[in-house]
């Protein structure tokens, strides 16, 4: 009877793991149903390159299916605010910048259900800053991003004996300005030698190049009057005062890509989304993106879009799990890919089916951009001020304010905000 009962608990012994073991597959092979709710918005058809994009996921996980929402995206952060409100928020969210920023604290930090320390290496630095919450923690996953960045009539410049592509390698603010005057003097038509949107997020790039920022290190506070701000204010100043960019657009109403499209201008610090504009319209001229010129750093100011989950979910592991996905290499480039957009990738390596050489310079601009610029741009209040900073600007250029009374008034304007 001993030896029985002790084969016995042998046995027991060694069937309990092939049990637990049989336990985990069947958990493994009807898992249970799960419907992940996903609120979207379009620009175009990313939603329907979504769908394709995930179809491999979705097959390799049969559990899963996907209630797909779409919402305009004049509507789109109200409708995120009243579904969390109502403690019945998506799984999962495309997110843009601004609205992350707004709803940072009520998105879910996944850090509980993944491990943040292996997929944090696998974004830029300035893509990822945006994904922080107040806490440090990471909240969201970027997807397609967007830089600003110099395109440039590589005509023009070949009429005036220079290979832009060449020069634009190594050149800096000076040689640039050196390069536009030569351009606009071999070419009848040509005007001016850059446009620059007007937006603070666009002047801004220079600032940064400069050596300027707008906040404090620590984002407690505006910090406009400082050193790079006021040098790159008054470069902006000189070469407007120069002709060498146009009054029309910072003082005027003119629309800087249309000035780039017609020939008039030499230069368009824009953003990566005008390569497909300019592609479509532009056959009068060669033209390109190049490597924008150096002040005392390089920068260009990153954006784009991100994904992430909100606490009260459903299914946030799930939710998690998925947004990994979305955000891996093979699935954010095909995305990526097909809705024309940068990735946000450091191992990134997308091969367009055209433009791929423009594509490829605002990629690697991003790459050398500080995170603090996206810190400043995630900063609620900065947004409060920016409009007003504009309007400053305009004041300096026409000359009707010193670049100190600019500088001083947007920081004191700030103050009201940053308390």
């Amino acid at each position: 009877m001993r030896k029985l009962i002790i084969s016995l608990l042998v046995l027991c012994l060694i069937a309990s793991p092939l049990l637990a073991q049989g336990g985990t597959e069947k958990a493994s092979s009807e898992a249970e149903p799960v419907t992940l709710t996903v609120l979207w918005f379009n620009d175009g058809n990313e939603s329907d390159i979504f769908m394709d994009t995930m179809q491999d996921y979705l097959a390799e996980h049969p559990n899963i299916k996907i209630d797909l929402q779409i919402v305009a995206f004049a509507d789109y952060q109200q409708k995120l605010k009243m579904l969390i409100s109502g403690g019945n928020p998506p799984d999962v969210a495309r997110m843009a910048t601004a609205d992350l920023t707004a709803l940072i604290n009520q998105a879910l930090p996944i850090e509980d259900y993944t491990d943040t320390s292996v997929l944090e290496p696998q974004f830029m630095e300035s893509m990822m800053a945006y994904a922080y919450n107040p806490e440090g923690q990471i909240v969201a996953l970027p997807t397609e991003a967007t830089a600003n960045g110099m395109l440039v009539n590589k005509t023009a410049f070949k009429n005036a004996g220079i290979d832009v592509d060449e020069l634009s390698k190594t050149w800096t603010w000076a040689e640039w300005e050196e390069a536009a005057k030569k351009v606009v003097a071999a070419n009848p038509n040509m005007k001016y030698g850059l446009a620059v949107d007007f937006t603070p997020h666009r002047f801004s790039t220079i600032m940064y190049q400069f050596g300027g920022h707008f906040l404090n290190s620590d984002q407690t506070a505006m910090e406009f009057n400082n050193p790079g701000t006021i040098k790159c204010l008054e470069w902006f100043k000189n070469m407007h005062d120069q002709n060498l960019i146009p009054k029309s657009v910072w003082m005027g109403s003119e629309n800087p890509a249309e000035l780039f499209q017609a020939g008039i201008v030499a230069c368009h610090i824009g953003g990566s989304w005008n390569v497909n504009t300019y592609k479509k319209n532009i056959t009068s001229f060669e033209w390109g993106a190049v490597q924008m010129p150096a002040g005392d750093i390089r920068s260009s100011v990153p954006g784009g879009k991100l994904i992430a989950s909100f606490k009260g979910c459903a299914h946030p592991q799930e939710a998690v799990d998925f947004m990994i996905a979305f955000a891996d290499k093979a699935h954010s480039g095909k995305y990526d890919k097909e809705t024309l957009n940068l990735s946000s990738r450091v191992d990134a390596d997308i091969q367009y089916d055209s433009n791929a050489a423009d594509f490829t310079v605002f990629t690697n601009e991003l790459k050398v951009t500080p995170a603090y610029t996206a810190n400043e741009w995630k900063n609620p209040n900065l947004s409060k001020v920016t409009g007003y900073a504009k309007e400053q600007i305009v004041q300096y250029l026409m000359g009707n304010i010193d670049v100190e009374t600019c500088v001083k008034n947007v920081d004191a304007k700030g103050a009201e905000f940053f308390k």
